[in-house]
């Protein structure tokens, strides 16, 4: 699944394997932020990741899992992966947050997903 942000700046690639998503087995959720409409993956990322479930609750936040106080992490390499264990079935969305390109802020920006889980 492949989204632009918000305003463009990036395009969010979300890969969650195994596919499809079963409830109670952990899935990886693979992020590559790709450069404005190419496939070239962009270095050095500020970006948050946050699941919420179909009526808004939001379940997970990777910078509160990190323990981290302010509003983002960092990826050198432009490609994480988050493992997370959905527990009921259901849609969920998957917020991808960028906060910084090169060490340089940015307004923030997202691609949302929704996906089911059986």
């Amino acid at each position: 699944m492949t989204k632009p942000t918000s305003a463009g700046s990036l395009n969010v690639v979300l890969q969650p394997s195994p596919f499809p998503i079963v409830k109670g087995t952990q899935t990886n959720l693979k992020v590559n932020f790709d450069q404005k409409g190419t496939s070239t993956v962009q270095p050095h990322i500020d970006y948050d990741v946050t699941i919420s479930n179909s009526a808004g609750k939001q379940l997970f936040n990777a910078v509160t899992l990190a323990g981290q106080s302010g509003p983002s992490l960092h990826t050198s390499d432009g490609i994480i992966t988050i493992p997370y264990t959905f527990q009921e079935p259901g849609t969920y969305t998957i917020k991808v947050s960028a906060f910084g390109i090169l060490f340089n802020p940015i307004n923030p920006e997202f691609a949302q997903f929704q996906i089911n889980v059986t």
